[in-house]
């Protein structure tokens, strides 16, 4: 098979999964490589506001679960990332200042991308300011979900979920993160029903 054959049926391949084998526990390696794709993802400006967070204890995991409507794939995964976005990320910000002065830009070139960069930040409100960043965290998460199912690993993209009670939960400082997004991984244990999709010309138009 071609490498693009073989990347369309990991992605025909990958689903939702409802229920992990927990027997199976993904290798560090493949779960170091999955971590990777996350955080060699794009984002916007570069300020890869996200972090991520591995949870391998169980107890942990089944308190996620009670809070994420009690979701049996939370607690039967063999790895549990929750992704977090970053709040700080006004032009003022340390971190933001750290990340646009890591292109080694002169004086002069910095400052433009940082007036650039406050006048499409600085007058959005805070809400609209988290919504970015769960925004870019999802272009993390969909690259690990992709990366995942290109060796035979599954996961199941969860938005239905507590945030306020899985931050308090992992203890996270919420003035700097919230939570966005939980993401289990592992082995299936369930069995894939039909993909269901639109076909190609239902979804794409093209402009000549």
């Amino acid at each position: 098979m071609t490498n693009k054959e073989l990347f369309l049926k990991a992605m025909n391949d990958r689903y939702a999964c409802k229920v992990f084998d927990q027997n199976r526990k993904i290798p560090k390696e493949d779960l170091e490589y999955i971590l990777e794709c996350g955080r060699l993802s794009p984002s916007s400006f570069g300020i890869e506001q996200w972090k991520f967070i591995v949870i391998r204890n169980q107890e942990i995991k089944d308190k996620i679960q009670k809070v994420s409507w009690n979701q049996k794939q939370v607690g039967t995964c063999s790895d549990l990332i929750v992704i977090l976005a970053r709040k700080d990320v006004r032009s003022s910000d340390p971190y933001v200042q750290k990340q646009l002065k890591r292109y080694g830009l002169p004086e002069d070139k910095y400052n433009g991308l940082l007036k650039l960069y406050a006048d499409w930040v600085d007058g959005r409100d805070d809400h609209t300011l988290e919504l970015w960043s769960e925004k870019q965290a999802y272009i993390a998460a969909a690259n690990m979900m992709t990366g995942a199912a290109f060796i035979g690993i599954d996961s199941c993209p969860i938005e239905g979920f507590d945030y306020k009670e899985v931050d308090k939960i992992l203890g996270i400082d919420t003035n700097v993160f919230q939570s966005a997004l939980v993401l289990p991984f592992g082995y299936r244990a369930d069995k894939p029903k039909k993909k269901h999709r639109l076909t190609l010309d239902e979804v794409t138009d093209y402009i000549l």
